[in-house]
């Protein structure tokens, strides 16, 4: 991104809202459990036609470092705030390569990991951006030159001739094993895929820098992709090397081309290296969308309308949508600002999107105010386009426009600090800043899925489902044979199989209703919910019965399949309630796994009248006060924080539990006051397994499920 503008307002620590989850988990499955992505004229749709706005998240700083980034009013190097004058700041201070290289795999461990994505996830995106640097896709021993240039032991054109023999010997993009890009690409997917999120895979660096600003493209030598041919050869076989990998990978929103080109007088160029890219990457039989970004860092498009390429389709358009001194910015919906090529204002961007029948997309804004940034999410939401937040986290002592900020020390004060660095830019230990309300989805009333549809590209509501409040036999299609809690169990962790009909309590199922579509599954002889264990997003995790937790593991999407038979689909996880092994055996387990369509996935409900209310032991609370919980980390060995921001002086009931009911810790009349309050329970003594918290307060429990693992 570019910007000089900055707003900083001391504000007090604010709560971090965490999905709850429970242990590592395997995340080598299929990634083709969603629908791909494709432009349907100004659209962006799904394979089932249903919209899909992406509103998402930048991970910038993690593969690329910008300066401003790094250390506010950081001066640089030479008239540069580069990643490369961020290395050079160490190896000044006496760090020698290796030390340097150490520090950065590190860096790269800690700064992105799962609970970052959870988090995102939790907050209402959808999507995430990924800012790469070409030289990650390098093996380690190949960016070692390009940092003895950074040092000032190899000069940039002894760098370029050696890039130059790699690419002429075929030595480039060859040797997966040793490319950290690709390891934080799988690992992004991995992660984004649990919270049903999209990637878009943005190439942020490119060989040689795309224009005159230094510090985005941790740039050596200005503008030299487009004026050396071997950059753009080598970046053309960077986009058939990913594309060869990912082009069936539906996880993958979009490829985002180059980012920001800038200050480079002849756009006719910029756009013919676009349409040797576009060639390359459909010659690859890929259909993703690929995000172009025009001249003048990713808005002027003229001589690159969609229309001046051999292949539109599945085209999008980008703009980044800054506002500061000297280029100042309203949000209007319909406000228009200067050539119907330069798509910044949103005005703009609808005349672009209809003349040219694509769809927009923002893939950078922000770095302005709370009021700024809540306004120009919620107009650009309403007029259907998208966007992407720049950027997740940064370093600053005090609350900025990213969403997290991390205190300091800073990497560019030298290496006395850097052990804290690696400490203090992991996620639990980041600062949410004020910006988190004004952008979440969830807190400003933006829609990701405007027709109602979801991740999967199934429908996003159960009216033509089984009616809600209704008891109900479920059968698989496969092998006529009802759903069941094994062995008429009344207990957490009973099993969930398949059975010939006795009809009886344990294979009679009420619908709850769960909100937003999705329903509670509840076994009419225990009580309990239908539950994925875990929870797990993994093919084949096991279902059982489980106390009612505010939890999406326990929330079930009811879709139908045209032909009498509904497919249930897990709200966590995206997976279908699936007959293991597609057995017709009586005690055949139930589990989860990516829709198939197989008979063993399809499932009859038998409506067996209306559902008597059952009340449960304690009233469970509402979504409201639900939120007002938090407890982190959910798998750990030492102590637990519980975070509970009460709305007045109260007192709590605490207690955790063991999988039998028995009482571990008991914290009974716990007063808390009005406000956040922070409440420790030590675990070093507890033995490793699997335990509820019960948070009894005024309105009523609040449970969490966490791991103890010595």
């Amino acid at each position: 991104m570019n910007t000089s503008t900055f707003w900083s307002t001391r504000v007090p620590r604010a709560l971090r809202r965490l999905s709850v989850v429970l242990a590592a988990v395997g995340l080598g499955h299929s990634a083709d459990a969603q629908s791909f992505l494709r432009a349907d004229g100004p659209r962006i749709v799904n394979a089932s036609n249903q919209e899909v706005i992406l509103n998402g998240m930048n991970l910038g700083n993690w593969a690329v470092q910008e300066g401003y980034m790094m250390k506010v009013g950081w001066p640089g190097l030479d008239g540069k705030q580069t990643q490369g004058k961020v290395k050079k700041t160490l190896y000044n201070a006496g760090m020698s390569d290796a030390a340097v290289e150490t520090f950065y795999q590190n860096y790269r461990n800690n700064f992105i990991t799962k609970p970052d994505l959870d988090y995102i996830a939790s907050k209402g995106f959808n999507c995430v951006r990924l800012p790469l640097h070409y030289e990650l896709f390098l093996t380690p021993a190949q960016r070692a030159v390009r940092s003895s240039v950074m040092r000032g032991t190899v000069t940039y054109d002894s760098y370029v001739s050696q890039l130059t023999g790699w690419y002429n010997n075929n030595q480039l993009f060859t040797d997966p094993n040793n490319m950290e890009a690709l390891r934080m690409i799988d690992n992004t997917l991995a992660w984004a895929q649990a919270n049903n999120m999209y990637v878009v895979l943005d190439m942020h660096a490119v060989p040689g820098s795309q224009g005159t600003d230094a510090n985005i493209a941790d740039q050596i030598v200005a503008n030299d992709l487009w004026n050396r041919q071997i950059n753009q050869d080598v970046l053309n076989r960077l986009w058939a090397f990913v594309s060869n990998r990912y082009k069936n990978d539906a996880r993958v929103a979009m490829y985002d081309l180059i980012n920001e080109p800038n200050n480079f007088p002849n756009n006719q160029k910029i756009h013919d290296v676009y349409q040797r890219l576009i060639t390359t990457i459909r010659g690859n039989g890929d259909n993703h969308l690929l995000l172009l970004e025009g001249n003048g860092w990713g808005n002027d498009y003229n001589y690159m309308e969609p229309f001046t390429f051999s292949n539109r389709t599945n085209l999008v358009y980008n703009s980044h949508r800054y506002s500061g001194g000297g280029y100042e910015m309203d949000n209007g919906v319909n406000s228009t600002g200067g050539s119907p090529n330069t798509i910044r204002f949103i005005g703009d961007l609808r005349n672009f999107r209809t003349t040219h029948n694509v769809p927009v997309w923002i893939g950078e804004t922000g770095e302005n105010s709370d009021t700024w940034m809540r306004e120009a999410a919620k107009n650009l939401n309403s007029v259907g386009i998208g966007w992407c937040h720049w950027t997740y986290k940064r370093f600053e002592n005090i609350s900025n426009p990213a969403f997290m900020h991390i205190n300091p020390p800073y990497v560019v004060d030298g290496p006395s600090g850097l052990n804290q660095v690696l400490t203090n830019i992991q996620w639990a230990n980041c600062v949410p800043n004020t910006t988190v309300a004004a952008v979440s989805p969830n807190q400003n009333g933006i829609v990701n899925y405007p027709g109602g549809g979801n991740y999967n590209g199934t429908g996003g509501s159960t009216s033509s489902g089984p009616a809600i409040g209704r008891i109900y036999e479920i059968s698989s299609k496969n092998g006529g044979k009802a759903l069941e809690v094994s062995a008429s169990s009344q207990a957490n962790g009973g099993r969930v199989q398949q059975w010939g009909w006795v009809s009886a309590a344990n294979q009679k199922w009420k619908l709850v209703d769960a909100g937003s579509g999705y329903v509670r599954i509840v076994n009419v002889n225990s009580n309990k919910s239908l539950d994925v264990a875990g929870p797990s997003t993994a093919d084949g995790a096991l279902t059982h019965q489980w106390d009612w937790l505010t939890q999406d593991s326990q929330y079930w999407q009811i879709v139908s399949n045209g032909d009498g038979t509904y497919r249930i689909i897990n709200k966590y996880s995206g997976k279908a309630l699936d007959v293991q092994n597609n057995s017709t055996a009586d005690g055949a387990a139930i589990q989860q796994w990516t829709y198939g369509g197989g008979d063993n996935q399809r499932w009859w409900f038998s409506d067996q009248g209306a559902a008597a209310r059952v009340a449960l032991a304690t009233t469970a609370a509402s979504a409201a006060t639900d939120a007002r919980l938090e407890v982190y980390p959910t798998v750990t060995d030492a102590d637990l924080q519980v975070r509970y921001t009460a709305p007045a002086s109260q007192n709590l009931n605490l207690r955790l539990l063991d999988l039998t009911g028995r009482v571990v810790i008991n914290q009974a009349n716990r007063a808390v006051v009005s406000g956040q309050n922070l409440i420790t329970v030590p675990i070093a003594a507890v033995k490793a397994g699997v335990y509820l918290i019960q948070v009894d307060t005024p309105e009523g429990r609040l449970v969490r499920r966490v791991v103890v693992a010595h």
